[in-house]
């Protein structure tokens, strides 16, 4: 009978020991190796993606060009996003070229990917036919990877410009 009491003893504590080991080892895999997160998880972690609208010059002349950017980057530490931008130019402004866009008549815009550090950027030349006081507006709208394009996030930014009637 203590023989057999014995063996139970050593096999409880085999079991017990390789319990305590299979703990260890899952606890040292789960706290020191590298686990990706998916798409779903890194949309959840986001930052906000850094924009710039910068005009070439704040007052122009009648007739004279002007030239407005809108700049998108994308941080290192954010998944993939995309988006679209759009540039406005108010009346009594001609949209007369743009970079990489579509459209026209004061409306142009372009969609883009910017994988994690990239940036884009889009640009408008205008010539004011109409003096006074103006307003280029940019959108952005964009969504990162594993988020609904339904949800997708908005940044409206305005930039005054002044159109002088100058005499050459």
């Amino acid at each position: 009978m203590n023989e057999r009491r014995g063996l139970v003893l050593d096999v409880l504590t085999l079991a017990g020991i390789g319990l305590l080991a299979l703990a260890l080892i899952l606890g040292a895999y789960f706290l020191f190796v590298h686990h990706p997160m998916t798409p779903e998880q890194k949309a959840k972690a986001f930052k906000a993606l850094e924009v710039q609208l910068r005009p070439i010059k704040t007052k122009v002349c009648v007739n004279e060009e002007a030239i407005f950017e809108l700049t998108v980057v994308n941080p290192l530490s954010n998944p993939k996003a995309y988006l679209q931008l759009t540039l406005m130019a108010p009346p009594g402004v001609t949209v007369y070229a743009g970079q990489g866009v579509k459209g026209g008549s004061g409306l142009v815009t372009t969609n883009a990917v910017l994988e994690p550090g990239d940036a884009t950027t889009i640009r408008i030349r205008i010539i004011a036919v109409e003096p006074g006081n103006k307003i280029v507006s940019g959108t952005v709208f964009y969504w990162f990877e594993g988020e609904n394009k339904q949800d997708a996030r908005r940044i409206d930014l305005d930039f005054p410009i002044t159109v002088l009637n100058c005499r050459k």
